[in-house]
């Protein structure tokens, strides 16, 4: 009998313990930390999780925003416009209580793209120098970690620094750069949020929704949901060329030979940054809804070959931006790239 009931006391405990936000205390993301800059002029969201249910308060600049965790254990508050040129303190108050500290308004942008955006500082020109001299405690870097997902996923890793010649090497130059003009131009504080990855084209950024309405890019979702199909049986071909390799180079050994290489570990397919949708889903849904001036963008090499399809692409994945974000047709800044590969002047294969 004792051992039904504490059978039953276990299976009660797991499934309390299943239940999304049973019991947790209040959370955030990692977008909205200390150190952060709020977008100035408008509304910004303030969001994150806790127990379903649970009361959860916001404030920040005598404004308090109250709201309840929804069955899911996710909740959201907006703020309304913030003026101030002082640092700030967020409170945010549940079961426990977080505290934000040195929060600035001003100008928040997206740096996002390939290998033209994610170039570091400590690779540019000059960077002894430019390194140096990066001590600007009012512009904010934030770095999303690189991860792909094949569903948008709600959280990233990272946290907001102050630009400084210790935080300042591997964070994007194109960025940087972009973002210390405004803070002199402006002379206001600015939020800057890396989010770029080298060698990747535009689909990867891009929802699968958006991808599977258009005839232009419905081949690509094919294309790859056919490799994803296709890649057990690579697998099991993998595994039967290591049981041949293993014959082999035992053969080769005995004879005093030179071992052949190891046949190579098929990719999965699911861990391609250029598989569709997967760095949208991966590094940009767990930006949004954070509120931001605009986006600056620097690709277009890994869509070269493909220049007709880009052309709906691009700006398909513009407008997702938008529309996902939900503050309107806030400014994209793109970078036309400069001659790549070679011109010629008769037409080749």
């Amino acid at each position: 009998m004792r051992v039904h009931q504490r059978s039953w006391m276990i299976c009660g405990l797991i499934a309390i313990l299943a239940i999304p936000g049973a019991f947790a205390e209040v959370k955030l993301p990692a977008i909205i930390g200390s150190h952060m800059v709020l977008q100035t002029g408008q509304e910004n969201p303030i969001w994150g999780w806790a127990s379903p249910g649970e009361e959860v308060t916001v404030s920040i600049a005598g404004q308090e925003k109250s709201t309840k965790a929804d069955d899911q254990g996710n909740w959201k508050v907006t703020l309304d416009p913030i003026q101030s040129e002082s640092p700030l303190t967020l409170k945010v108050s549940g079961k426990n209580t977080i505290e934000l500290k040195d929060i600035l308004v001003g100008e928040v942008w997206v740096c996002s793209g390939q290998s033209n955006m994610e170039w570091p500082v400590e690779r540019s020109n000059d960077a002894e120098n430019e390194i140096k001299n990066a001590d600007y405690p009012k512009i904010r870097l934030f770095q999303a970690q690189k991860a792909i997902a094949g569903l948008p996923q709600k959280d990233t890793t990272g946290e907001w620094k102050l630009c400084s010649p210790q935080s300042i090497p591997g964070f994007t130059a194109v960025g940087y750069f972009f973002g210390r003009e405004l803070h002199k131009e402006l002379d206001v504080p600015v939020g800057l949020i890396q989010s770029a990855w080298g060698g990747t084209p535009s689909e990867s950024w891009t929802t699968k929704e958006s991808l599977a309405a258009n005839e232009i890019s419905v081949p690509i979702i094919e294309r790859w949901d056919q490799v994803i199909e296709n890649y057990p049986q690579e697998i099991e071909g993998y595994k039967k060329q290591i049981d041949e390799w293993m014959k082999t180079s035992g053969e080769e050994e005995e004879a005093g030979k030179p071992v052949s290489g190891a046949p190579s570990v098929p990719r999965d397919p699911r861990a391609n940054p250029h598989r569709y949708s997967g760095l949208y889903n991966g590094m940009i849904a767990p930006l949004i809804p954070y509120g931001i001036r605009g986006a600056i963008w620097y690709q277009g090499e890994s869509n070269a070959s493909r220049a007709y399809q880009y052309r709906t692409i691009f700006p398909m994945m513009i407008e997702d931006w938008r529309r996902e974000w939900g503050q309107g047709d806030f400014p994209f800044y793109f970078v036309q790239l400069a001659n790549f590969r070679e011109v010629f002047e008769e037409p080749r294969d």
